[in-house]
């Protein structure tokens, strides 16, 4: 199954041994935030080691947050560079409004539910591929161009075809997402660095392919760049998600904290649209 399956099934059951779960104080809920920013590294990182065949890595106690989880994902510590950019990463990840999963995690904590439900739901809606799945999606059309060279006639197919370029556009900004600012010169930083600089020059490519369409507003997001960087990595495409949600943890933890600290039920109406006044039929006398 995919990772995220893993990760929101284990976070759930994490529930079960957390000795405050059904305690939504504001200090508890710091507690068990900082707990789950731990705890889903070494999950996320010991399934995708399980999945070949290889032996979990325990965490290390002289290592940040960030090197912490290369580490334990690769087998050997990352270098000074890679820990920093991974860093970087996790805090543009951080936490980015109401959006869909942010909304999702405090409509569950509207409810009075504990963090670890809430986190779940998070989760679960973090792995539509409308909302974290993009970044997987990327390096995939990414792989399809193979030139850059090829990324304007690509770009031209897909929109002809009334398709989508992954990675642009923002339900937010009409301009280029920040955040997508901070990622780029680094992406191509790293692909020098370690002699791939393909992946950034089809990436580049894109965009420039796409530079007519910024005047409606399509800009490239954080999500275009991001998938780069993982993949020069070595970290697998299904992989690229759960990156997101452990980045993510820390700011549904503080969207619940609010949620709790100025609770009330998150339940919308729905306008019906459907006939009315329609003539009652009885069974037998319905074809």
């Amino acid at each position: 199954g995919h990772p995220m399956d893993v990760l929101r099934t284990a976070v759930s059951a994490l529930a079960s041994f957390d000795p405050e779960v059904e305690d939504n104080s504001p200090e508890a809920v710091l507690r068990k935030g900082l707990r789950l920013t731990s705890q889903t590294a070494t999950i996320i990182c010991a399934n995708h080691r399980i999945r070949q065949g290889k032996q979990p890595v325990a965490p290390s106690a002289t290592l940040s947050h960030s090197a912490n989880f290369l580490y334990m994902m690769r087998g050997e510590e990352p270098d000074d560079d890679e820990a920093k950019l991974m860093d970087v990463d996790f805090i543009l990840h951080a936490e980015h409004g109401a959006n869909a999963s942010a909304f999702a995690s405090r409509v569950t904590a509207s409810t009075l539910a504990d963090l670890h439900a809430a986190v779940v739901t998070g989760i679960g809606t973090l792995k539509g591929p409308l909302h974290g799945g993009a970044a997987e999606s990327v390096m995939a059309m990414a792989e399809e161009i193979g030139d850059p060279a090829e990324a304007k006639a690509y770009a031209k197919r897909v929109l002809d075809g009334h398709g989508r370029i992954m990675g642009f556009g923002h339900r937010v900004y009409r301009a280029e997402d920040p955040r997508a600012q901070h990622l780029r010169e680094r992406s191509k930083a790293l692909g020098e660095k370690l002699g791939q600089p393909k992946w950034i020059q089809i990436l580049d490519a894109l965009v420039e392919a796409m530079a007519p369409y910024r005047a409606k507003g399509i800009h490239v997001n954080v999500d275009f760049f991001a998938g780069s960087i993982y993949q020069l990595m070595g970290i697998p495409e299904d992989m690229f998600i759960p990156i997101f949600a452990l980045g993510r943890i820390p700011g549904w933890t503080l969207q619940v904290l609010e949620q709790y600290e100025n609770n009330i039920l998150i339940r919308p109406l729905l306008y019906y649209e459907g006939p009315m006044d329609l003539e009652y039929i009885p069974m037998e006398a319905r074809s």
